[in-house]
C-alpha cells in the first residue's frame, strides 16, 4: 500500500518508482526478419519518479531481478541506474531487437533474458532484495507486478470475464500501460498500441 492505514480502509496500492510500462509478448514476424517471433519480445520499464533509481541495493550488495515470469537479474558489477522519467528495455534477443527497433539507443537496452513471455498471459514481477530470515532465506520485495492475459481466458479471471485487451495477441501491437502512475495489475489500465519501446515510434 502507498501508506499504512491501521484500523482504516486500505490506502491506494503503492506504485513505482519503476513500473512495467509496455509488454510485447506475441510479436509478429517482420518483413525481412530472420529470427523466430519470440526473439522480438521485450518488456519496457519506466521510472515514474523525477529522481534516478539504481536497480541495485547497496545495503544488501544485491541487484534487483524479476521474480516471476522471465528470468533476469540486473547487472551487479556495473549497477544500472534509470534517470528520472527514463526508460529501459529488457529484450529476449539483443540482435533481433536492435535490428527491428534501430532508433532505440543501445544504452537503454538490456538482455537477453531467459524464458519467453507467455502468449496466453502470465504474471510478471519486478522485485528488489529484502531481508534474510533465520534460516538464511533471502526474501524479495515486489516493486511492480502485472498479471496480464491475452483477453481470451475468462476462466482465469475474477467473475469469469477476461477484461484484458485481445489485440496484442495478434502480434502487431503491444500491451501498453495507460497511466504509469496508476496501479499496474488492472486490465483497465492497459491498452493495445503501436509498439514504442523507449517511447520511440519505429
Amino acid at each position: 500500500m502507498s501508506e499504512n492505514t491501521p484500523g482504516s480502509a486500505n490506502a491506494y496500492p503503492k506504485v513505482g518508482p519503476i513500473v512495467i510500462n509496455e509488454i510485447m509478448y506475441n510479436p509478429s514476424w517482420p518483413v525481412g526478419g530472420s529470427y523466430t517471433n519470440d526473439q522480438y519480445e521485450y518488456i519496457e520499464l519506466y521510472n515514474i519518479s523525477a529522481e534516478p533509481v539504481t536497480l541495485y541495493n547497496f545495503d544488501t550488495a544485491l541487484p534487483w531481478k524479476f521474480t516471476d515470469g522471465i528470468d533476469f537479474t540486473f547487472p551487479e558489477d556495473v549497477p544500472v541506474t534509470m534517470p528520472g522519467g527514463g526508460y529501459l528495455l529488457l529484450v529476449k534477443e539483443l540482435e533481433a531487437f536492435m535490428w527491428r527497433y534501430p532508433a532505440v539507443p543501445v544504452e537503454k537496452i538490456l538482455g537477453p533474458y531467459s524464458g519467453s513471455l507467455n502468449n496466453a498471459g502470465e504474471r510478471l514481477e519486478l522485485s528488489m532484495p529484502g531481508d534474510v530470515d533465520e534460516f538464511g532465506t533471502r526474501y524479495y520485495i515486489r516493486v511492480d507486478r502485472v498479471g496480464y492475459s491475452d483477453g481470451f481466458h475468462p476462466e482465469d479471471c475474477p467473475g469469469g470475464v477476461d477484461l484484458w485487451p485481445s489485440a496484442p495477441d495478434s502480434g502487431w501491437v503491444s500491451l501498453s500501460r495507460i497511466s504509469p502512475q496508476s496501479y499496474g495489475n488492472d486490465p483497465y489500465n492497459w491498452t493495445a498500441s503501436t509498439p514504442s519501446p523507449g517511447a520511440i515510434n519505429p
